[in-house]
């Protein structure tokens, strides 16, 4: 025991040491490496990585500096992939970001002596995302399963409003990292920290100078530094949206700014002011008040209707079959809500603005709500710059509505997925807001109805009727609409296993409502020993794995939406067979009712009724209710493994 244990500390002394090497200090140490010392698994690992986020004049202006540089190990051929290095930045023709690679290179042991590859000058090369975004790429030479690789970018930004954000943690375990953050007062940054492990904080006030058009200015600076040693890989979890939301990092959102001449600008740090902002902007508040383009179209769409529903239905309905989203994301108008109109196609904030337009012109209670995706990741403050989505609210019988007319299978209060992220902000033009909750509470249903006749040789052929409403039925409608019969009945058949389905009906019938039924012939769950025949009460929608499979949970378990899944099964049991066996039945819940399961069986002559209900009633959980949830998961396994046994008699 008293030797594992020496050993044990001589591995963690290898791994913090690496905060004494700088860059271009390559150790033969670690190119002899051949495994990480704390996670034998990983194919790569940080030995060292340091960051420096500093303000400086340039032209007289204020620019952001980052300078960033890192050693890394590669262990395996998977490893490979952290040889191609992107760094991305927000990219415009006059006064935009700017990426520079100093100095990047790959080192090897060869014949006991450390040789260096350098990358060559002009070897980095830029990528076009967008208009706006671009992605400078390295790629590093003479990358093996041992090497080490070091490179160093700066990266110049001319966005005090856009401070760059630091993630700690990565998919690699990291041996030593440390950010410091250098701020001078004239600057106020709200500071957001995500910490699941514990960093160390460090802070300094320094007096600095700076000259500017010739004169001198001083200022305070205050500077933060933080370190972390041994941080394992981030590894997601089932059930988690955005993993960026869970990795440790550290974000600033800027509160305020005194420039040169001591003047003092406030920034969005309230909803007021974003409201203010964004009404008062050309892109986002004229374009809420412009209804000439449409007025015509509109006014022979409403004519005689007096219903608010049925206006709301009729403009909602009417934005979604004529638009067609261009993937565009952001608060502001590209190209102006009258050329999106004209040509069928336009942004978020194009094409949602203009249905808030349209509804408020119809004499309805609308208004814009902003909204952070579930890609963009959770948004702490009020601020503009943290909030990528525009959709609509309006206000109908004193019921609110959320609208998002961008996806063609959404409906009245069931938005696209990637909306639903915690809370939207409701901005009115009198600058006032109010917060929204974008998780659904309602419960999304899926019914299904099997009427299924059982052979002697464990043939199970039946016809299966199947109802899906709410969010059930938009994601059938995503997966399923617009597709051939044949394409359709061989997704279900791939899904299934073992099972032939023909006869397929779907019906889309209402907005939140699909129908779907079809024959089937089922292979392989109904098992033949002698003269007795072993059948799964649920078919092919048994299910086998307990998808809560870590063995602890450190973050938030996200269902996307409430759901209640019912079904009910009727079996006709083979001639000159009889009833000898079935499951017990069995009503469960989980802890504060997160999940319930209810299964119950019944016979009368030949045939067999089955029951199962399972709901998970909502959308999010916190970690601490893992434990109870993979527990309750396991019963219902169980429970669902049993067979009914029939005997021939």
């Amino acid at each position: 025991m008293k030797k594992i244990t020496i050993l044990f500390f001589l591995l963690i002394s290898l791994v913090v040491t690496a905060k004494d090497y700088g860059v271009g200090k390559v150790s033969k140490e670690e190119l002899m490496e051949k495994e990480h010392p704390l996670d034998p698994s990983a194919d790569a690992a940080i030995l060292y990585k340091k960051g420096n986020t500093h303000f400086k004049i340039d032209n007289d202006k204020w620019v952001i500096i980052t300078e960033v540089e890192v050693r890394l190990k590669i262990y395996t051929k998977k490893g490979y992939k952290y040889g191609n290095v992107n760094v991305p930045y927000y990219y415009k023709r006059v006064n935009g970001e700017s990426v520079t690679f100093e100095e990047a290179s790959t080192y090897n042991l060869v014949n006991g002596e450390i040789e260096k590859t350098s990358l060559k000058k002009g070897d980095d090369h830029t990528d076009e995302v967008s208009s706006t975004r671009r992605i400078k790429k390295i790629i590093l030479q003479d990358v093996k399963e041992g090497s080490v690789i070091e490179y160093k970018y700066v990266v110049k930004s001319p966005y005090i409003h856009s401070f760059p954000d630091w993630y700690f943690q990565e998919k690699t375990p990291v041996n030593y990292i440390e950010y410091t953050v250098n701020i001078p007062q004239l600057f106020t940054y709200n500071r957001i920290l995500n910490s699941y492990y514990e960093l160390k904080e460090e802070t300094e006030v320094n007096r600095k100078s700076l000259y500017v058009r010739s004169a001198k200015i001083t200022f305070q600076e205050i500077t933060q530094t933080y370190t972390i040693e041994n941080l394992p890989a981030f590894k997601t979890e089932s059930y988690i949206d955005n993993p960026d939301n869970y990795r440790l990092y550290v974000k600033h959102e800027l509160a305020s700014a005194r420039d040169l001449d001591e003047k003092e600008t406030k920034y969005t740090s309230s909803w007021e002011s974003v409201a203010k902002t964004l009404y008062d902007d050309d892109d986002f508040g004229r374009e809420i008040k412009k209804t000439s383009y449409f007025k015509d179209d509109i006014d022979a769409l409403i004519k005689g209707v007096d219903d608010d529903n049925e206006k709301l239905t009729i403009v909602f309905n009417y934005v979604k079959d004529r638009m067609a989203w261009n993937e565009k994301r952001g608060l502001y108008c590209v190209d102006g809500v009258k050329k999106a109109y004209d040509e069928r196609s336009g942004s978020c904030a194009e094409i949602n603005l203009m249905l808030t337009a349209m509804l408020r012109y119809a004499g309805l209670n609308a208004n814009p709500v902003v909204l952070s995706t579930k890609d963009n990741g959770f948004a702490t403050y009020a601020s503009i710059n943290s909030y990528d989505f525009v959709i609509s609210a309006v206000e109908v019988n004193d019921k609110q509505i959320l609208l998002d007319a961008t996806e063609s299978f959404s409906s009245p209060d069931i938005l696209p997925v990637r909306d639903l992220n915690g809370s939207g902000w409701l901005l009115s033009d009198n600058n006032t807001w109010k917060e929204v909750k974008l998780d659904p509470v309602k419960l999304s249903r899926e019914m299904v109805f099997v009427n299924a006749k059982v052979s002697a040789d464990g043939t199970v052929t039946g016809k299966l009727n199947c109802k899906y409403s709410d969010y059930d039925a938009m994601m059938y409608k995503v997966y399923f609409d617009n597709i051939p019969d044949d394409k359709h009945m061989a997704k279900l058949e791939n899904a299934m296993g073992n099972i032939e389905i023909s006869n397929l009906e779907y019906k889309p019938d209402e907005e939140s409502l699909v129908q779907v039924s079809y024959d089937f012939n089922s292979v392989g769950h109904a098992e033949v020993v002698g003269d007795i025949i072993y059948l799964s009460p649920l078919l092919f929608y048994t299910e086998t794995e307990n998808s809560f499979n870590e063995e602890k949970r450190l973050y938030s378990l996200d269902f996307v939406y409430p759901s209640q899944v019912r079904y009910n099964f009727v079996f006709t049991i083979p001639e000159g067979y009889a009833v000898e066996s079935m499951p017990e039945p069995i009503r469960l819940s989980s802890v504060d009712g997160i999940i319930d399961f209810t299964f119950r069986l019944s016979s009368s002559g030949n045939q067999i009724q089955v029951l199962c209900i399972s709901a998970q009633n909502y959308s999010t959980v916190g970690p601490e209710y893992y434990e109870s949830l993979k527990e309750m998961e396991g019963l219902t396994l169980k429970k669902q493994a049993e067979k009914i046994v029939l005997k021939k008699i």
